[in-house]
């Protein structure tokens, strides 16, 4: 099974910030990436605004948010993603943009990274055949907001290898995940 020591994330929106937010809290190092570095910082605002609104309400220490924080990285530098083991996807639902940047990916990744889409509404398989790595590639489908939401479909396609899809398991429980088994199926369980 692949290890687990650094995460990707590609976009910095609510839900991308919100993934980051959550994988980091868990004690996993994540880089988040996005296209310009305003989209970066307004990622990384509203994560030190969220971390902060727990340290008000005594869900979290200060010390719990320094560590939170320690371990995010927020760049617009995609190649600091090249060795991670598992990127999430969480950019806008546009299918030519997810496929553009899959591509991409897959270009400058390692041979053992995991890909994986928070798409909610496209064929999981549509953006696996982009790559070179379909058994490498999975469906990871957040619900609103990430941070608080333990809701994970795992969303495998006929091609995705049995490996990844016990890494996408183990990535689900690492980061306080209750993960479910879904087909690929636009809205995939809980959407339809």
């Amino acid at each position: 099974m692949t290890q687990l020591t650094k995460i990707g994330v590609i976009g910095a929106g609510n839900m991308g910030s919100g993934i980051v937010q959550k994988i980091a809290q868990e004690g996993l190092s994540v880089v988040m990436v996005d296209t310009q570095d305003d989209f970066v910082q307004r990622g990384l605002s509203n994560i030190k605004t969220l971390l902060q609104a727990g340290v008000d309400r005594k869900i979290l220490s200060a010390r719990q948010m320094e560590d939170t924080l320690s371990r995010i990285t927020g760049t617009v530098d995609y190649n600091l993603v090249a060795d991670a083991d598992l990127i999430v996807e969480a950019v806008f639902e546009d299918k030519a943009v997810k496929s553009a940047l899959f591509q991409k990916l897959d270009a400058i990744c390692q041979e053992h990274t995991i890909l994986a889409t928070n798409t909610s509404s496209f064929y999981v398989r549509e953006f696996a055949e982009k790559t070179k790595r379909p058994d490498r590639f999975v469906g990871l489908h957040y619900f609103y907001h990430p941070a608080k939401n333990r809701l994970l479909e795992v969303i495998p396609h006929d091609g995705t290898g049995q490996e990844t899809i016990e890494t996408a398991l183990l990535f689900a429980k690492l980061h306080g995940k209750t993960a479910i088994i879904v087909k690929d199926a636009p809205g995939f369980a809980v959407n339809r």
